[in-house]
């Protein structure tokens, strides 16, 4: 089997690392497994980074840079850089720059991508290197309309969804509809075009989960989600260092769960409002989600955090 066609994802971590990670996972959902190469995950420890990034281009089939409000890596406290006065794309040696310098003069298709709050470059503000980056068609990828971002995005870079698995024909019609059956039994009658109905998706992930978080940078704390539904719409709370945090475009299919929750937090002078996103997976007796949380716009640029969260009965909820 061939290896799959790979998009290569540049990002710097203190602007978009979220946005990073949710995307490589919608990538793979659509294309296969394998198909976005991060760095974050996919270089090992003590590796050459400059070879590995030139390895790494010699197989994409195109680079996607994720551009955020911070993609220069401004100075003055905003961005994070180690020398006042020098954005950190200025420097020959930056991570970022060196990803988007080599990608340019390999000659791989260069995607930008503008996630909110960014805007596109000006040729005249880029170091020389990276200036052809400003005469590329831009695209953006938003919360509001993520799942048609995505969409447009894999049909730019020319890379069709992967292909699902088809059963041999010897296993025959009474097999095949036994499986629907059971799917059916499993997963609760859905609508006419296969997806849940309400009272079915309220039935499972409505209530009340508790988990025990152990961030990245060493505290550890009982997190509660409150997941509540109405009139067809999702609402509810998510606690983060054990406050409460209304939740934000939750997206729920009866498995496969996302949302986001925003903080404040200062150092120095500096206060920043990062966001927190969840991705979980829900099990198939519906008592456990499976929780990947990643961070975008934090200080320290703290690592993924996975945890289990389980259901609490009605009866041990809170009153």
């Amino acid at each position: 089997m061939s290896r799959p066609a790979r998009l290569f994802l540049s990002y710097r971590r203190d602007d978009a690392a979220g946005y990073a990670g949710r995307l490589e996972d919608a990538l793979e959902q659509r294309l296969g497994a394998g198909t976005a190469f991060r760095d974050l995950d996919d270089i090992a420890p003590g590796a050459d980074f400059v070879r590995e990034i030139r390895a790494q281009l010699a197989q994409a089939h195109a680079v996607v840079v994720l551009i955020g409000p911070r993609w220069a890596g401004e100075s003055g406290g905003t961005g994070g850089s180690g020398t006042a006065g020098r954005r950190r794309i200025d420097d020959p040696a930056d991570f970022v720059r060196i990803e988007v310098q080599e990608a340019l003069a390999s000659g791989v298709p260069v995607v930008p991508v503008l996630l909110p709050g960014a805007t596109m470059p000006a040729a005249g503000t880029l170091p020389e290197p990276l200036a052809a980056l400003a005469r590329r068609n831009a695209m953006t990828l938003g919360d509001v309309h993520w799942d048609a971002d995505v969409d447009r995005l894999v049909a730019a870079v020319g890379l069709a969804p992967a292909r699902r698995a088809v059963w041999p024909w010897a296993l025959g019609g009474v097999v095949v509809a036994a499986l629907a059956v059971g799917a059916w039994c499993r997963w609760g009658a859905g609508s006419a075009n296969g997806a849940l109905d309400d009272a079915a998706l309220t039935a499972r992930l409505a209530g009340t989960w508790q988990a025990d978080v152990a961030y990245d940078w060493g505290d550890r704390h009982p997190e509660r989600f409150e997941f509540r539904r109405h009139a067809g719409q999702w609402a509810g709370t998510a606690s983060f260092l054990r406050y409460p945090r209304a939740i934000e475009h939750l997206r729920f299919d009866g498995r496969h769960l996302h949302f986001v929750t925003r903080s404040e937090s200062s150092m120095g002078n500096e206060t920043r409002r990062p966001t927190q996103r969840y991705a979980a997976e829900l099990s198939a007796d519906g008592t456990v989600l499976a929780f990947r949380l990643e961070f975008d716009g934090a200080f320290g640029s703290p690592r993924p955090v996975s945890f289990t969260a389980w259901r609490v009965p009605t009866d041990a909820a809170p009153r």
